[in-house]
């Protein structure tokens, strides 16, 4: 199996996309008051989904936009760190019940807007708020687009005491402990508590028990795979046409219950509504290692990558991206972003099992087995035949398997 080799590009000389292109970056609240900050951030998350849901767009991950929250940073700056051509930006400010919004639409190298629009509604009416702005953008940069091209989707909710704390449930993935992983857990049980029938906070919780399993950070992994895989269950029955909903109990079905082919028809639903999904790339890799599919797991790690160039987690794109490279033998390259992620992120644990692997299948004997010790001090209770219960037969399994064993990682 050939894999086109890639080597780490910088951020700033991204090439722009085919399709018309856009990053939304944080709408802005000028007074600084935390609740009316909390929905200028789900109103930029909104318009972010339905730009992303829209066909014919290259819409940069909401990860990578919320990197500029807060900064002044110049439209043209951001647009080369993100690798597009048009930039969203906007402010959201209260007046009594009514909410004010000014959103400006700015393409590279010009000196002025190329659209603006100045809202005012009534505060139960975000919704319309993000429709008005949405068909507003698309007019402007692809006009070409049918009009009918823009979902309407009602989203997680707006509220903006509810918002506020499921806004960060959502976005931030990056749990460097079982400590953070718990409170992360406790912190999407008292959204869940607010919005008790939204799918959103069980499917978000199924990917706690998720994160849990996969760093070996789990004090009852039986009860952890079954409560996960429970969650991700109901989170279907309540919407199974939310691209979010259907990325995240994709993977966890995957991972928790090796329910293989329904993961991966949810994963391939995921990206058909939502082609602009970072996330959605990144857990449609792992299910496709896991399943013996390095090649396309390896374009998947790679346009996760491009989509959230700026990513806060991108330590997970590129570790997938080393097993995926792992598997299909291309063990030089793997080492070279498996490198990377171990940098970002050292207490990631499947970048050490997978670069003692690597190192081992390339007869760096002393460094692999280095590999593996630092890798079993993270995760003491790791055997390789949890490898050989997860992974379906394929060659990349019986490579990654055996360069584990030959590193020195216990059977």
């Amino acid at each position: 199996m050939v894999i086109p080799s890639a080597t780490p590009s910088a951020t700033r000389s991204l090439p722009l996309p085919d399709r018309p292109s856009v990053a939304v970056l944080p709408f802005a609240d000028p007074e600084g008051d935390f609740d009316t900050q909390a929905l200028a951030d789900g109103l930029s998350e909104h318009v972010t989904d339905a730009l992303a849901c829209t066909p014919g767009l290259f819409v940069s991950a909401r990860n990578s936009a919320f990197t500029f929250k807060g900064r002044a940073v110049p439209p043209d700056e951001a647009a080369g760190r993100l690798g597009v051509a048009h930039i969203l930006t906007g402010t959201l400010s209260r007046a009594g019940s009514r909410l004010r919004v000014e959103a400006r639409l700015h393409r590279t190298a010009a000196e002025r807007p190329v659209w603006s629009q100045d809202l005012d509604e009534d505060e139960g009416a975000v919704h319309a708020l993000r429709s008005r702005i949405v068909a507003g953008a698309v007019a402007a940069m692809a006009p070409g687009l049918a009009r009918d091209a823009v979902p309407e989707r009602t989203g997680p909710p707006l509220d903006a005491g509810v918002y506020a704390p499921f806004l960060s449930a959502y976005s931030n993935h990056a749990m460097p402990s079982a400590e953070s992983v718990r409170l992360r857990i406790a912190s999407i049980e008292a959204v869940r508590r607010l919005v008790p029938e939204h799918p959103l906070p069980c499917a978000l919780l199924a990917q706690c028990y998720t994160n849990l399993v996969v760093q070996g950070w789990s004090a009852d992994a039986a009860a952890d795979c079954a409560e996960g895989a429970r969650l991700a269950r109901l989170a279907l029955e309540r919407d199974d046409g939310d691209p979010a909903v259907l990325m995240m109990a994709g993977h966890t079905l995957a991972f928790l219950a090796q329910d293989y082919d329904t993961a991966l028809a949810l994963l391939d639903r995921s990206l058909a509504l939502n082609p602009n999904s970072a996330a959605a790339y990144e857990r449609s890799g792992w299910v496709r290692c896991y399943v013996g599919e390095a090649e396309p797991a390896a374009a998947h790690f790679r346009a996760a990558k491009r989509q959230s160039p700026l990513d806060p987690t991108t330590f997970r794109f590129e570790s997938g991206l080393g097993l995926a490279l792992c598997m299909a033998g291309a063990h030089e390259e793997a080492l070279v972003w498996l490198d990377r992620s171990m940098a970002e992120d050292p207490t990631w644990t499947s970048t050490h099992r997978v670069r003692a692997a690597s190192l081992a299948l390339l007869g760096r004997q002393a460094e692999a087995e280095a590999a593996a010790t630092r890798f079993l001090e993270l995760e003491p209770s790791y055997r390789v035949s949890r490898a050989m219960r997860l992974y379906r037969p394929s060659p990349g399994k019986d490579r990654f398997v055996g360069g584990m064993r030959r590193a020195g990682i216990p059977f």
